[in-house]
Parts: structure tokens; sequence; C-alpha cells
């Protein structure tokens, strides 16, 4: 049951009462936000296979993009408790993209997204944002989540078995049942944790068995700068701007989707001033910011709502610690580097865990719509259908389509 406001242990501009909740809850968000760098990494990081040092400055830029949009949203956006992340819509995207065109073409994506960011906050302040709101629906958002649950399965799943089905991935499903177990039987933050769980557990047992090269990491210097256009300035086709302007404008409706439904839960209001603020952000720091970095688009996560029911915290304050730590460590070097050589079977578990979560996020959304009778569900279920069909064809069956058609229909 959603918690309303009296239920809530901190409102969202309450301060906090005590040192011990300034630790306890930063640290909850924190570790939400390390979660969210195994998005960026297992999806675009290995989808592109970046090797090394690539890997590492690019894992510092997603700590920053993490950090640098969830800080400015919680402070001057939408100004809620809510987490910001690589969106897996533009990651597939881009994913999409390497194996329509290669490398080359992929890296791309980067320039074309920056120049999609540009033209999404042009079309806020022209007011596009309410025909969001007049297509918006949870049949469309229930689907959508399902399909993304779905295919961070199969993500998931690849990563688990990247070594055949031997001791790797036992240990990885071991893991992925554990903090399945740790987010149903835990109470308060300790439900929160699943994550954490997987990942530290996950590295001690993969160093133990001597499957982490930490070479990396010993190279790695102690400041690492995030670079600026990382893959050059090439002017990008046409074709993949209005690939990554249509997928980013899904990331704009999953935004208003997650952002509405936060504010639900926690019995706020989001005034026409805060959207505006939060959509003007979406396209500067969350689109075109990331372009410029080399990372995938960021949005706030759906699994905020989880967190704020959990927890019944729902202060921005913690938010905003949790964010500007997060935006430090980008600069640390061994820490982008430790996370560059993540297992992949550990990436793997925690994005189980994820898909778990989103697919019955997602059935819970369907069910919560005005009517889901056989047109609804037949209408529902025809959408999974064609775009889990679709993303499943083999390369080949794409080889004699356009590149663009490939991109957009074979992200489901």
């Amino acid at each position: 049951m959603s918690p309303s406001a009296a239920a809530l242990v901190y409102g969202r501009n309450e301060r906090p009462r005590s040192t011990q909740d300034w630790c306890l809850y930063s640290f909850q968000w924190l570790v939400t936000m390390v979660y969210a760098v195994v998005w960026g990494y297992a999806i675009v990081g290995v989808g592109l296979n970046f090797q090394g040092g690539q890997m590492t400055t690019y894992i510092s830029s997603v700590v920053l993009t993490i950090g640098l949009s969830t800080l400015l949203q919680a402070w001057l956006g939408h100004r809620m408790a809510m987490v910001h992340g690589p969106n897996v819509i533009p990651s597939l995207a881009i994913v999409a993209a390497f194996a329509a065109g290669g490398e080359a073409y992929a890296l791309q994506s980067f320039a074309a997204q920056a120049i999609a960011g540009v033209i999404i906050i042009g079309l806020v302040f022209v007011g596009a944002v309410r025909y969001i709101r007049q297509v918006w629906s949870p049949l469309i958002l229930g689907s959508m989540i399902i399909m993304i649950g779905l295919t961070v399965a199969q993500v998931g799943l690849g990563d688990m078995t990247q070594a055949g089905f031997g001791l790797g991935f036992l240990i990885a499903l071991v893991l992925a049942l554990g903090g399945t177990i740790l987010a149903i039987r835990g109470r308060g933050v300790l439900a929160t944790l699943p994550p954490v769980f997987v990942i530290v557990l996950g590295y001690i047992i993969f160093l133990a068995l001597g499957r982490v090269d930490l070479t990396l990491v010993r190279q790695a210097p102690l400041l690492s700068i995030p670079a600026l256009f990382p893959y050059g300035l090439t002017l990008p086709s046409w074709d993949l701007v209005l690939i990554m302007l249509i997928v980013n404008l899904m990331a704009a409706m999953n935004f208003y989707g997650n952002l509405h439904g936060y504010a639900e839960v926690t019995k706020e209001h989001v005034s026409d001033s805060e959207e505006q603020r939060a959509f003007v952000l979406f396209g500067l720091v969350e689109t075109v910011l990331p372009g410029i970095l080399g990372t995938p688009a960021t949005v706030a996560y759906g699994e905020n709502l989880g967190i704020v029911q959990l927890t019944r915290v729902a202060a921005r304050s913690f938010v905003i610690v949790a964010a500007a730590i997060f935006v430090n460590l980008a600069f640390i070097g061994p820490f982008g580097a430790l996370m560059a050589v993540m297992p992949k079977e550990v990436a793997g578990a925690v994005l189980l865990g994820i898909a778990s979560s989103v697919i019955g996020i997602g059935a819970s959304i369907l069910n919560s719509a005005p009517a889901f009778d056989r047109r609804e569900q037949t209408l529902v279920g025809f959408s999974i259908f064609l775009s889990l069909g679709l993303h499943l064809l083999p390369h080949e069956t794409w080889q004699q389509t356009p590149r663009l058609i490939e991109t957009v229909f074979s992200n489901p």
C-alpha cells in the first residue's frame, strides 16, 4: 500500500533529525546510484566491447552523469528524492546501432543523442509536454516496462552465461537468488541493498577464484578526468539523429510517468514550473551532456517508487548529499577502474534481479488500468509479442532493410 504523506518518516523538504539518519539514508541512495552504474556497464559498455582504459574512462563518465543528473534534478528541477541513471531505452538503441552499422556508426550515436537533446529542449519550450499527458496511460507504461524487463533479463543472462553454464554461471545464479531473497525478506533499508549484496559478495568470490584482473585498477591514475567528445566530432548521419530523437522522446515519456508516479506515492504535487524545469534539465543535463561525454542518456528510475515505499523516506536532502559524493567519485581513477573490471557474471546477476522487479512492476501497472478486458489484453499482448519477436530476429534478417528501420524496430 502506498504510504500517505503522514506515514512518511521524512517528507520531501524535511531536514534530517540526527547524524545517524544523515549517514543511513544518504548511504541508501548512494547504493542505488552504484547499481545504476551496472546499467551503463552491462548494456552499453559491454555491448560496444569497451576494453581497458576505454572502459575506465567510460565508467568515470557514467558515474559523473549519474551524479550530476540526480543532484541537479533534486536541487533545482523536480526537487524530489529520485535517483537518475543510464536509461535502458536509448542504451538499447546504441547497442542496436552497433549491430546495424558497426562500431563507427554506434559511436556516432552519442553525438546524435546530444543533438536530439537540443531538439527536446526546444519542444519543451513550445509546450510539447502537454501532449505526453494526453497519450500516456497505464497500458502504455506497463507494456513498455515489461518489455524493458524482458530485454534486461536477456542481457543479464547473456552476461551470466558468457563462459557457458559452468561455475561462473552457478555462482551468478546463487547471487541473483540471494539478492531476490534479501529484497523479499529484508526490512527497511536492508530491502534496498540487494545490488550491493550481489556486487560486493560477487567481487569477493571471483577475486578468491582469481577471476578478476586488477591490473587496470593498479595502473589507473588517482585522478581521472572524463573526456569531452571522446569518440570524435564527426557529424552523425541524419538517420541516427532521428533514431536518437525517437528513443529519447520515448525516454521523456518514461520520465513523465516515473515523475508523476513518484509524486502520487508521496502525495506531492508537481507544479507546472517544476515540471518544465525538470524537462529542461532532462534535455540539457540528461541527454545533451551525456552525449558530449560519450555515455547513454539518463532518466529517473522507476525503482525510486519501490525505495520510498519500503523506507518511507522521501527527503531530497539525502539524495543531494549522495549525489554530491557520486560526482566526486567520478574523478577517482581506481573507482572507475574497479567498476570497469567487474566480472560479467556479477553484472548479469544484478541485471537479472532488476529485470525480475521491473517485469513485476510492469504487470502491476497494467493491472491499475481503468479497464483491462479482452480488447486491452489483446492489444497489449500483440504489442509485446511483436516487439519481442522483432527484437529476437537474427541479424541476417535485417540486412536487407535500411539501418533506420533496423535500429528502431529491433529495439524492443
